[in-house]
């Protein structure tokens, strides 16, 4: 079995998908994404948003990770209503899934119902995914006895055994030093409270640094804007008596609140290195327009901690953004630029440092 090394929660946008056929061998050796669905303003079937319209579209895209696999997320959808065969929001996503060449492994909630546990279970029977089990920081507030409690209701609701499960410990948003310190004193907590925690498949710690407001900074200056996400991970690693190996989640380049609204930005790029991400945006009234993204990569490639073109796809195109035809793109260009990166410049740190 590959080694994973890193899951990224990532929104089932072009960005984010254009990002993941870009990537490096190496990296996709490593990588087991938690994909998002989110609904789409216009998916109206049976009279409410059930999300087959946003199935449709996200898993369409998925060409870019045939033959690969990842954990899908329909839990921002309405997960207990019939769309097809029987088989909620969960059942047809993984079914549409396979049917691109992705084995996708369905994520569930505590509080998910009848419908959701249905189709996870009998997405297991017939292409043993195994599942993935979300918690939420307000799931893991509770008292370590009683969570540990839930998740082996859970598990013997589902007939499956912990080898079968990745277990995604999700603590959102953290943006600071407290924050980050107090999510790793949690899921420290939460991990030491688990029956036989070395016994899941994989046991996964997400949390999201990256700022959903970016109006303070300054165009053309670049700004730099802590990772918190790779801070509390790097304290978690640090407690003793851990009882398992974990694997690191961030969000990558986005903030972990779902949002749907589309609004015209600026040409940016968003630019991980050890630390910190850099940024650097242009103006949206300048006469230059996307063409200004030409000169932010250029500016990038100069940072003394730009990694280099040989890192891969991304870091090649901001080295030369002029190359190859190469036009300045959109904001779909400017995200999947910098999720790329960052999918691969994490991978290389977990592989050559041990720590993201």
């Amino acid at each position: 079995m590959r080694e994973v090394m890193y899951t990224p929660v990532l929104k089932a946008r072009m960005g984010e998908l254009t990002a993941l056929g870009w990537i490096q061998p190496v990296t996709r050796q490593h990588l087991l994404p938690l994909l998002q669905i989110e609904p789409g303003t216009t998916d109206e079937d049976y009279g409410r948003p059930v999300g087959k319209k946003a199935i449709d579209k996200a898993v369409g895209r998925l060409g870019c990770w045939a033959g690969q696999e990842l954990l899908l997320d329909v839990g921002l959808l309405d997960t207990e209503v019939v769309i097809e065969d029987d088989a909620g929001a969960i059942g047809y996503a993984v079914s549409q899934a396979l049917d691109h060449g992705v084995r996708a492994t369905p994520v569930l909630r505590l509080d998910d119902g009848l419908l959701a546990r249905k189709d996870a279970q009998a997405a297991h029977a017939d292409l043993r995914t195994g599942v993935a089990i979300r918690l939420s920081d307000a799931d893991m507030d509770e008292e370590p006895e009683d969570l540990d409690d839930v998740l082996a209701s859970l598990l013997g609701d589902l007939a499956l055994q912990p080898s079968d499960v990745d277990l995604v410990l999700d603590l959102g948003c953290v943006i600071g030093d407290l924050p980050a310190v107090a999510g790793s004193r949690l899921a420290a907590d939460v991990l030491r409270g688990l029956t036989a925690a070395d016994e899941w498949r994989h046991v996964i710690v997400a949390a999201g640094a990256f700022p959903a407001d970016l109006g303070e900074i300054v165009a053309w200056e670049i700004g730099e804007l802590p990772r918190w996400d790779a801070a509390l991970f790097d304290r978690l690693q640090g407690r003793r008596r851990l009882p398992c190996e974990l694997v690191f989640g961030d969000y990558a380049v986005t903030n972990p609140v779902a949002t749907s609204a589309a609004f015209r930005s600026a040409p940016s790029l968003r630019y991980a290195v050890a630390d910190r991400w850099l940024f650097l945006k242009g103006r949206l009234n300048d006469p230059r327009g996307h063409d200004q993204f030409y000169e932010i990569c250029e500016r990038i490639a100069l940072h003394p901690e730009f990694v280099g073109a040989g890192l891969g796809t991304a870091d090649a195109r901001i080295a030369s953004p002029r190359a190859n035809g190469h036009g300045p793109g959109n904001a779909t260009t400017w995200r999947a630029v910098g999720t790329a990166h960052h999918l691969d410049y994490i991978v290389q740190r977990l592989t050559t440092l041990g720590e993201p």
